[in-house]
């Protein structure tokens, strides 16, 4: 049988097949959201009365430079899943083995620099974000830097089995560590009393766990690839073609959580007095878990429509990705109203699922009304990305980013922090900026590669029936 009869990506039906894909990836995103949420729904109702604001902004502050990180590794590793997207669409089995032992490589690398970095600077990351409380984010910091191998080993795994077209057991992963997290913060917070250092352990104790089972799960499944000692090694063309795919990416991703963190340092010091300060920043640390559920559905997008690109750039369904952009950016239209509608009128709903402290959910509430408009626009705004990712122009995406996040982003936020009146809401409305930027810039490049033929890559397809 040939391949593109087995693979419904490649043939039959466009919406149908990219919704059974895109089901498991969203699942799985709301499953890492509430995974990294946990640590602060467990803080924000078993830690210590007396240090309970301290406790929150420091584990919404660190989680947040953890966020940046994990981030470089998704964006990198979205490079290998779109290389490897393609060869799979060609049926091109040898360099897809290949891909997957540089994609090894690279990340062994990746995990060991990054270790070193978070355990070194910590301190400084925590002091530079205004942390209420240095030495407890310093300590969530350094823990869960501890546990990078397992965070990096998770994420190229499940964009691997993305590359290939199985979204569902990246979802049985990230569950399997959902459940182990909750279950450990329980006992670290709740009954040992461990507080930040408890749910800090239980996070990456989970990942290990979700690690070993992925590694289980691998030799008991048939894949449309090798996996041998042989070929762990960097191999010269297409660990470059890896790197020239990711590596954008990641510097996006890097760049831009590095302006959310700078918003977070603004935002840990607003207010008339110090004695605000701790409220404000508990209150912008549940917003920092708030705005990622919001990103579920988004990223969702942004995923699907790179893999179901990359597989048909590969075999060369050049009006097949034009149909499946169509139903997605459709699709994300709906969702961007349905998403700012909740932020706008649902955010002291939402923040009181995270903490029983009013300040804290009033200032959670308040830059949620302004971050609605991000809201708004950000599925559609994804949706393009994805498309851009799996057609091979991960440097425009890179550029458009390092436009939106220090062109418009970071600039109007300086600006509107030497504001008296200034609050949480204009600091969400600040940030939505960017993507509004973001937008208009992805649809320009559009249009002009469109119109000069040049958008879609050739096909890589060698017909092996």
């Amino acid at each position: 049988m040939h391949e593109a009869e087995r693979n419904p990506f490649l043939s039959g039906p466009v919406f149908k097949p990219l919704l059974k894909f895109m089901l498991p990836v969203l699942l799985a995103n709301l499953l890492q959201a509430m995974y990294s949420a946990v640590d602060l729904m467990v803080i924000g109702r078993f830690a210590a009365a007396d240090t309970l604001q301290l406790a929150n902004a420091a584990v919404g502050t660190g989680s947040m430079i953890m966020v940046m990180v994990t981030f470089v590794i998704t964006g990198l590793a979205m490079g290998a899943t779109v290389v490897l997207g393609q060869y799979i669409g060609a049926q091109d089995r040898e360099n897809a083995s290949r891909v997957i032992g540089s994609t090894i490589c690279i990340f062994v690398v990746l995990a060991a620099l990054l270790t070193l970095i978070m355990e070194l600077l910590a301190p400084a990351f925590a002091a530079r974000m205004n942390a209420p409380s240095v030495e407890m984010t310093t300590l969530y910091i350094r823990i869960c830097g501890g546990g990078l191998f397992f965070i990096t080993a998770y994420n190229v795994i499940s964009g691997i089995f993305r590359g290939i077209g199985n979204s569902r057991l990246p979802l049985l992963f990230v569950g399997i560590a959902c459940v182990v997290n909750i279950a450990l913060g329980l006992i670290t917070v709740y009954v040992l009393h461990w507080d930040v250092a408890g749910v800090a352990v239980s996070t990456i104790t989970a990942q290990a766990v979700s690690v070993l089972h992925s590694l289980l799960v691998i030799k008991r499944t048939a894949l449309p690839f090798d996996v041998s000692p042989r070929l762990i090694r960097f191999h010269r063309g297409l660990t470059g073609k890896i790197l020239k795919a990711g590596v954008p990416l990641a510097f996006l991703d890097l760049l831009t959580n590095l302006s959310f963190v700078v918003i977070n340092s603004v935002a840990n010091q607003l207010g008339p007095d110090a004695a605000a300060w701790a409220g404000i920043a508990s209150g912008y640390s549940v917003d920092n878990k708030l705005t990622t559920f919001t990103m579920i559905i988004p990223t969702a997008f942004l995923q699907s429509m790179a893999v179901f690109t990359a597989q048909n750039v590969g075999a060369g369904n050049r009006d097949r990705i034009q149909k499946g952009l169509r139903y997605i950016l459709i699709t994300a239209v709906g969702v961007g109203i349905l998403l700012a509608l909740l932020c706008e009128f649902g955010g002291a709903a939402m923040a009181s699922v995270f903490t029983d402290d009013a300040e804290t959910i009033y200032y959670a509430a308040q830059y949620l009304k302004g971050y609605a408009a991000d809201c708004l626009i950000c599925a559609t705004m994804l949706t393009l990305l994805g498309y851009f990712n799996g057609c091979g122009h991960s440097t425009f995406v890179l550029v458009q980013g390092l436009i939106g996040s220090f062109v418009v982003r970071i600039p109007i936020v300086l600006l509107l922090q030497n504001y008296e009146q200034v609050n949480l809401a204009h600091l969400g409305l600040g940030c939505s900026s960017a993507t509004i930027a973001s937008l208009l810039i992805c649809i320009g490049y559009y249009i002009v590669k469109t119109k000069r033929g040049t958008m879609l890559p050739p096909s890589l397809h060698t017909d092996t029936a």
